[in-house]
């Protein structure tokens, strides 16, 4: 068993974070006789799983859903979680992508914008910035 404490110390978080995640209903402590919490190794597991969820960059909501899933079937609960986990890697590619994007603005913008003094630079300043931001 853990005190909210030693469990926030035992995953290098603050108090707060915990409480908080048991506010939105992430986490559910049981509660001692003088009304402390109290977590056991598998609330351990799960709030390290929102640690990792939260990392990859899931939203609470989405951490939620998922955690949610445990009470359906077997068949059901990896047909979402499969399907959670898809969207996810999606939007990361497409992340991904804007950064590549963002990293060939600036190797293309920079040169240019230090030499803007000539109506080609500025030109092809113009265009690079006009065709990137049609990609976005």
């Amino acid at each position: 068993m853990y005190t909210i404490k030693t469990l926030a110390q035992a995953l290098q978080i603050p108090v707060s974070t915990i409480r908080y995640y048991e506010k939105k209903g992430l986490l559910t402590a049981k509660r001692a006789a003088n009304n402390y919490r109290q977590f056991t190794e598998a609330d351990r597991d799960q709030l390290s799983l929102i640690l990792v969820m939260k990392y990859a960059g899931f939203s609470l909501a989405e951490t939620k859903d998922m955690l949610s899933f445990s009470g359906l079937s077997q068949a059901s609960c990896a047909s979402e979680t499969q399907k959670l986990i898809l969207q996810k890697k999606a939007a990361l590619l497409r992340k991904i992508d804007n950064y590549k994007t963002i990293v060939q603005l600036l190797d293309t913008v920079g040169p240019l914008a230090i030499t803007s003094d000539t109506p080609n630079a500025e030109a092809r300043l113009s265009q690079k910035i006009n065709d990137i931001f049609q990609n976005l």
